[in-house]
């Protein structure tokens, strides 16, 4: 009898270790599932974020052909030669463009 007492008290104490253990894992893997569901929060927001931006962020291009390199639209200087802009990235490209335009004339 004391056999049976002895093998009732083993598995009551490891059903509640047990019951322990699965309730401190629980807490554990909600809060992992939290806070990973705010990471991908912070990332959908971020990304929602950079694409309404992109438009606003778009900077026209253009084509420096002395240098031959793309800079802003906004940064260039600029040549006008009958309806045809040129564009150039710095004055002294500007300039070298002007005058190898009037040796060719």
């Amino acid at each position: 009898m004391e056999g049976i007492i002895g093998l009732v008290r083993l598995f009551i104490i490891f059903f509640t270790i047990r019951i322990f253990l699965n309730s401190i894992f629980r807490r554990v893997i909600m809060r992992k599932q939290v806070y990973n569901q705010k990471n991908i929060n912070d990332l959908e927001d971020a990304r929602r974020f950079s694409e309404e931006n992109i438009n606003e962020d778009a900077v026209d291009m253009v084509y420096d052909q002395v240098c031959e390199l793309y800079l802003p639209k906004a940064k260039a200087y600029q040549v006008v030669e009958e309806e045809e802009t040129q564009y150039f990235c710095s004055w002294e490209c500007r300039q070298h463009y002007i005058e190898a335009r009037s040796i060719k004339n």
